[in-house]
């Protein structure tokens, strides 16, 4: 008859909080071991990590435009007012020119370490010495130094090298590794044990560093303040630093906008040397003319019509030609393949040409982003290409416009000039001497009306050179009160370290919560298993033999086993006599030693007790009693011997036993033959209690054929060993109802005093005092 089907295996897996506070209580030294080594490292990083800052200054950056207003009130500020966006003046500050240039005026190439029995020390500004280098290479380099005497020097590659190395002079100038360089020392009384480390940076690896370590945030999203600080160890080399970045950057935006100012008056220049001499020549001309032929007796009559038109028109002409200069200038400019191109503005030369200024514009702000792109690595990335062919693509596009206007100004000019041909032939009725006169001081006209034009325009692009002011303003250089401290916080070390000292053996102690598929307390039992628990055995080592309840009856194991038989004699309802099977999932779980104890403590009682050896495969019981096993139950079962041949009684009182005899080639057949049967049947005549030793039952199925005859089965579990895989079958068969009264017996607790100590009852126990598993046969581990 099967049992209900509401007898249920449960989930293996199942997270139980009271089993795992049990292996946090049993794992307790993990955890405090852990907070030890927590606490101990947060310590060591409190006392030896040096401590960490961030200085942080405040920069105004003129966004829009850089001299909003100014063109409207001084005449030619058009030049420096280019659009200053706020995101590239980042990318400025950023730059490869702008860095370069603050590692050129800061001069920070050599650095200093003291060296310390832990850590070195940056020794930053003051320290007791300097190198200055005159030969060699030293970029990237590093050399220890120690002065062992007044005035002499030790130098190596490294510490050893240079313990060994000789003395040199100070006051001498210092060849070592193809480099020559002095020492200057800042006072005599330099610690003789005390090593130094001298770094030689390039400055490639400076500008890397810097870059890589300024911080630029906006203050604000509705504001263009920049917040730029630097994170280091050295709080007052990030101060020098920051302070000389805004320097730098602000001379370099002034010198940026000025360029094109300047260009523009070196144009003016050129073409003023030009006008000049023509002007020279003519005003010569004209003196000369004017004394040869006595000025005073010349009439020249002003307002004669065709003199006044040629004078208009020649004004025209004279306005077209400038245009003409303009663009023929522009051209060569753009034609001369040169990164330092000059691109004058048309309103400079007194007319305003809407799609030059525009093209001139974007071509301006490409070069501009073109420069700040081009030097943050090296001038063939990615970003300096792109730039660089956009630069190209609209140069070329400002060139064409400008070809394009300068044919339409040279076909106005061409007309202009047939105009003044055409009134000129109508002055020739005028007297010669007054026509040259006429002809003379008109062209000393133009030129001086030109030069005189250039001359203001030069004046105009001066003042807005002078008035030029820088694009960005400093409000907070970096200081003292600018110095905020980020680390280490010892609050903050040891918080971490005592969290990460029990969070990992706390992780531990989970994964072998998780991964633990061994029983280890009465807990695991009841969440994998229906089947109830009879008993607890603890473990005891160093024993001899497993007679351990006939040794001592007053024991705490001897006890263990008297409860086990009060137990197992309530599952039988007081019946008289009791016949008993012990099995197990595998060897060495403890069921021969529990058959032993257990017949042991029932022939205690005054019960006439057997103890059956069926495990006729491997065969143990003979040996704690001293016996020999060469006829026994195998004997009795294919009829070599009779009952009262294989029964032999035990040195305790009360208690027989029946060896299993020489191992027989088929177990199986003989334990389900007639001949056990009968066996059994005689023997519950002569018996009170018949205890059963069998083979495993995860293993070989021997114990399933002497269920007929039994009452009680005892299941043998053994602490930390048993796996919960091993159960499934046991499981199976109490649902299925295959075993009758089958209860489960803990053996081999190993009871712990203290805190975490995790067991099923009280006691000392057992142990095993010779291997218990089998190296061989049918149901090896």
């Amino acid at each position: 008859m099967k049992n209900s089907g509401s007898i249920k295996v449960k989930d293996t897996f199942q997270f139980d909080l009271k089993v795992f506070v049990n292996y946090l209580l049993k794992f307790w030294y993990l955890l405090i071991i852990g907070l030890i080594i927590g606490v101990s490292y947060a310590y060591y990083q409190a006392r030896y990590t040096p401590p960490t800052y961030k200085v942080s200054s405040r920069m105004l950056v003129k966004d829009e435009y850089s001299s909003w207003g100014q063109e409207y009130f001084l005449p030619g500020m058009e030049l420096v007012s280019g659009r200053n966006r706020l995101i590239n003046e980042i990318g400025i500050i950023k730059s490869h020119p702008v860095q370069a240039k603050v590692i050129e005026n800061l001069n920070n190439d050599i650095s200093y370490y003291k060296i310390g029995s832990i850590l070195s020390t940056e020794l930053y500004p003051m320290t007791e010495f300097s190198i200055r280098l005159l030969e060699g290479n030293a970029n990237n380099q590093s050399i220890y130094l120690n002065f062992p005497q007044k005035n002499k020097v030790k130098i190596g590659n490294s510490i050893e090298q240079m313990e060994i190395s000789e003395l040199k002079d100070v006051v001498e100038t210092i060849n070592f590794n193809e480099l020559k360089f002095d020492l200057d020392l800042y006072h005599s009384n330099i610690p003789n044990d005390v090593n130094y480390k001298i770094v030689f940076s390039s400055k490639e690896l400076l500008i890397k560093q810097l870059r890589n370590s300024i911080l630029i945030d906006v203050e604000n999203q509705e504001s263009s303040i920049l917040v730029l600080s630097q994170v280091s160890r050295n709080s007052q080399k990030s101060i020098d630093f920051l302070n000389m970045l805004m320097d730098t950057y602000i001379s370099w935006g002034v010198e940026q906008n000025n360029e094109i100012a300047s260009k523009t008056i070196e144009f003016v220049d050129n073409q003023l040397n030009v006008i000049a001499d023509s002007l020279v020549l003519t005003e010569y001309k004209l003196e000369q003319f004017q004394k040869k032929n006595l000025q005073e007796r010349i009439q020249f009559d002003d307002n004669i019509t065709s003199m006044t038109i040629i004078n208009k028109i020649e004004e025209r002409l004279a306005k077209r030609s400038i245009e003409k200069i303009y663009y023929e200038e522009l051209i060569k400019s753009l034609d001369s393949n040169s990164r330092d191109i000059t691109f004058p503005s048309s309103i400079l030369f007194g007319f305003v040409d809407p799609n030059i200024e525009e093209l001139i514009k974007r071509l301006r702000l490409t070069k501009q982003e073109m420069g700040a792109a081009g030097f943050s690595v090296k001038e063939n990335n990615n970003q300096y290409a792109e730039k660089a062919t956009e630069f190209r693509r609209q140069a070329l596009n400002l060139k064409s416009v400008a070809r394009i206007n300068l044919e339409q100004v040279n076909s106005i000019i061409k007309t202009i000039k047939g105009q003044i041909t055409l009134e000129e032939s109508k002055v020739l009725k005028i007297p010669a001497q007054q026509r040259e006169y006429f002809n003379l001081r008109r062209k000393n006209k133009i030129l001086s009306d030109l030069y005189t034009f250039l001359l203001n325009k030069r004046s105009e692009a001066s003042i807005a050179k002078a008035s030029n002011v820088p694009k960005a303003q400093i409000l907070d250089y970096s200081n003292n009160y600018s110095i905020h401290h980020i680390g280490p916080k010892v609050s903050n070390l040891y918080s971490r370290g005592i969290f990460s000292g029990l969070g990992v053996p706390l992780c531990i102690i989970v994964l072998f919560y998780f991964f633990n598929n061994k029983i280890g307390n009465p807990l695991d039992l009841q969440r994998i298993t229906a089947i109830p628990a009879l008993g607890t055995i603890f473990h005891k080592a160093n024993l001899d033999n497993n007679l351990v309840v006939s040794d001592n009856l007053k024991s705490l194991v001897s006890e263990s086993f008297r409860s086990l038989r009060t137990n197992l004699n309530f599952m039988v309802a007081g019946k008289e006599k009791i016949k008993i099977l012990i099995t197990s999932s595998v060897s060495g779980e403890g069921k021969t030693f529990t058959s032993i104890n257990l017949a042991s403590i029932y022939a205690a009682a005054g019960k006439k007790t057997i103890l059956i050896g069926a495990d006729l495969r491997k065969p143990k019981i003979s040996l704690d009693f001293n016996l020999e096993n060469k006829v026994g139950l195998s004997s009795y079962l294919i009829n070599k011997a009779t009952v009262n041949e294989v029964v032999k009684p035990t040195e305790v009182k009360n208690l027989d036993v029946l060896l299993s005899g020489p191992v027989p080639p088929n177990p199986a057949e003989l334990l389900e033959g007639h001949r056990m049967r009968e066996l059994i049947a005689e023997l519950d005549k002569r018996y009170d209690a018949i205890i059963i030793d069998t083979p495993p039952l995860g293993l070989v199925t021997d114990a399933l054929l002497l269920k007929e005859f039994i009452d009680v089965t005892i299941y043998i579990v053994r602490h930390n060993y048993t796996k919960f895989s091993y159960l499934e079958k046991i499981n199976n068969l109490h649902i299925e109802g295959v075993l009758p009264n089958i209860g489960i017996v803990v053996n081999a607790v190993q009871q712990k005093k203290g805190i975490g100590s995790i067991g099923y009852g009280y006691g000392y126990g057992y142990g095993y005092g010779y291997g218990y598993g089998y190296g061989y046969g049918y149901y090896t581990e």
